[in-house]
């Protein structure tokens, strides 16, 4: 078995095609498979260095590895279409020689007007060029250059068995007539020259998106023009936002690139991609790359399209995360806290330890680290909506007032280690009345981490400013 991913380098790795490398990935690991990537950048107005550089980037980010390149000796990869284009020539030379394919010498306006007869007429579009000779086309094209179309034979049934969706069935009449298989400048089409990667590089199954189901027809009618061997088929159903419509950006973050800028783990990100669109037997979620790979199977997978949860994603990340070491994490958070503006480089570390230790278990991505860390690193943490309603009832003042007092009178250890219960002897307040406003004042927030604990690594110096900054604003 030989499987491969084939993007274009158009942009950026968008999530339903990370969960193709995803699936291809696992069904290589599954079946010890040769798993490629092909990079498709015959598109040489879109195609960008710098998109293949962040694709290749995200996917070895997530873990996903190829088995090969075009350097045999040193496996390094990926093949480039953009170097094969003297394969591709040799191809289309056959094709023309044996009157499967043709130069087109039809204006845009001639093939539009003729496409609209022919549905006019109710009978398949044919190109009016397809039926030239060689002479006639050599002799037509003596000084220029012209388009190369694929001959389509007529009401030919086209059959093959999908992994996912079953039997397929597509007429060759009704896929568009004669297609375009290298362009006026001469490079080839993404739809041709697939089909001769995929049988010289021995691709058994090509396990691709929904989206590319249309262009399977022409793929197969390509191989058989040439005599090729055709690959297994294995469609996977879309991916849909909340709205049931398509994966967008207006549905959230929809490349890996931004998954992995806000803090998500590649471990969790491959795992939610990997079980997408089926479930286990046990119904066990969190699955890592070796557990996925060995339940896979692709008949699972289910034909219908579905939602992309976007919220059980955080919560499985939320899970991974948990499973670091307190030392390792901190390390993974320190970007962003940085790039919040915290100078965490130079802080003892025990003390960043200790704050991590208290927050981690409230963050579900790295990023989370920022709305939570400044009730310790803050001077000042702003307050809350629903802790500045509070900290307005006339109880909350009292309490204030008594934390004021308090904190004139009581040294730095006692305000470490019993500055709460200090309060609570003073106050006839108790329960949430008591301590949401203490939390309100100390933090800022009405939930957060255990008080007794979060005091003295919030510090006395803080406590103090918060207590008279709540004082002179509330009371």
């Amino acid at each position: 078995m030989r499987v491969r991913f084939a993007p274009s380098p158009t942009g950026f790795l968008h999530i339903g095609n990370a969960r193709t490398a995803v699936i291809n990935h696992l069904i290589a690991k599954k079946n010890s498979a040769d798993f490629i990537i092909r990079i498709e950048d015959t598109d040489k107005e879109r195609s960008t260095i710098e998109s293949e550089v962040s694709i290749l980037d995200d996917l070895k980010w997530l873990g996903i590895e190829w088995s090969e390149g075009p350097d045999k000796d040193k496996a390094l990869g990926p093949y480039r279409q953009s170097e094969r284009s003297e394969i591709y020539r040799e191809y289309t030379e056959k094709l023309l020689k044996n009157s499967k394919a043709f130069k087109c010498f039809c204006t845009n306006e001639q093939v539009e007007e003729d496409k609209k007869q022919a549905i006019a007429e109710n009978r398949p579009f044919l190109d009016r060029c397809r039926d030239l000779s060689l002479n006639e086309q050599d002799e037509l094209s003596a000084g220029g250059e012209f388009p190369i179309k694929f001959k389509v034979p007529e009401n030919e049934t086209i059959i093959f068995e999908d992994k996912i969706k079953g039997e397929v069935l597509f007429n060759s009449s009704n896929i568009g007539g004669d297609f375009i298989i290298v362009r006026t400048d001469g490079t080839p089409v993404y739809n041709y020259i697939v089909s001769i990667d995929d049988a010289l590089m021995k691709i058994t199954h090509v396990i691709r998106g929904e989206d590319h189901l249309s262009n399977t027809p022409k793929q197969i009618l390509i191989a058989k023009a040439f005599d090729l061997p055709i690959p297994e088929y294995a469609h996977l159903p879309l991916i849909l936002g909340f709205d049931k419509k398509k994966l967008s950006k207006r549905h959230g973050i929809t490349s890996v690139d931004l998954y992995k800028k806000e803090g998500y783990l590649p471990e969790a990100l491959m795992n939610y991609l990997g079980l997408f669109g089926w479930a286990t037997e046990s119904g066990d979620e969190i699955l890592d790359f070796d557990k996925l790979a060995s339940l896979f199977d692709i008949s699972n997978i289910g034909k219908s399209p579905s939602i992309f949860d976007f919220h059980k994603l955080r919560w499985m990340n939320g899970f991974y995360m948990k499973k670091y070491p307190l030392n390792e994490i901190t390390d993974m958070f320190m970007p962003y806290l940085e790039e919040a503006g915290f100078n965490v480089r130079n802080m003892e570390r025990s003390r960043l330890e200790n704050i991590i230790s208290l927050i981690r278990n409230s963050c579900e991505i790295l990023s989370d680290i920022n709305s939570h860390a400044g009730i310790f690193l803050n001077d000042i943490n702003p307050i809350s909506e629903d802790a500045d309603a509070l900290l307005n009832e006339d109880y909350s003042k009292d309490i204030i007032n008594i934390m004021y007092d308090a904190v004139q009178t009581m040294d730095e250890e006692s305000i470490k280690t019993g500055f709460i219960a200090a309060i609570k002897e003073k106050s006839e307040h108790k329960g949430k009345k008591l301590f949401h406003p203490i939390r309100g004042v100390i933090t800022g927030r009405l939930i957060g981490p255990d008080l007794d604990l979060a005091i003295p690594v919030i510090g006395v110096d803080k406590i103090k400013l918060r207590i008279e900054n709540c004082k002179k604003r509330y009371c």
